[in-house]
């Protein structure tokens, strides 16, 4: 359970819509712990770790490189030309991810605590305060990739068109963040809603 005098607040939105700016913001002028769902995945799958132990046990070694480190491109083509391989992986690292997020939510000394995911459907029920939705404009999106990642725009709405739509987006989430304007603009946003409470 939450404690009394934490705020912990969920975080996702679209590729391109800026989740990395407001997390930003959050940090340095609100003094937010920001744990990043994705960053913990990535970790658990370290060698030594349980994490890529549990999931070399389902499906073996064929991406696991001569240092015993996993081989990122190949892993991606296990997984996702298998739909089996992929819900088993999901089945081993989401709950592990979680866990180890709760926890550092619970203990960690900040106030105020961030996660940022892209899914949210297999967290803990009850730890979120809030569930933030970080909005920008499709037109924006493709621009913003296209200026950061050199994509084209086929790629950006290419990736776009298989994430969640808008309105999913905001029917999960009780708070919307316009990240269209300036990091002005999207900081008094932010601090309009947390108020007194943390800052």
């Amino acid at each position: 359970m939450k404690l009394d005098n934490k705020m912990i607040i969920g975080i996702t939105g679209g590729v391109g819509a800026g989740k990395s700016s407001v997390l930003d913001i959050l940090r340095h002028k609100f003094g937010a712990k920001v744990i990043l769902a994705d960053l913990v995945a990535h970790d658990l799958m370290e060698p030594g770790m349980d994490g890529l132990k549990r999931v070399t046990d389902a499906l073996g070694t064929s991406f696991i490189q001569e240092d015993g480190s996993v081989n990122r491109q190949k892993l991606a083509e296990t997984i996702f030309h298998d739909a089996q391989a992929l819900a088993t992986m999901n089945s081993i690292i989401h709950p592990m991810v979680w866990e180890y997020i709760q926890n550092e939510a619970l203990t960690c000394e900040e106030q105020l605590v961030i996660v940022e995911a892209a899914v949210f459907d297999t967290a803990p029920q009850g730890l979120f305060n809030e569930m933030w939705y970080v909005y920008t404009t499709e037109e924006n999106r493709i621009s913003r990739l296209m200026a950061s990642r050199g994509y084209s725009k086929e790629k950006c709405m290419s990736i776009i068109e298989k994430q969640d739509s808008e309105e999913e987006f905001r029917a999960r989430c009780g708070r919307v963040i316009d990240n269209n304007g300036s990091s002005e603009e999207t900081e008094m946003q932010i601090k309009e809603i947390l108020g007194n409470e943390i800052c």
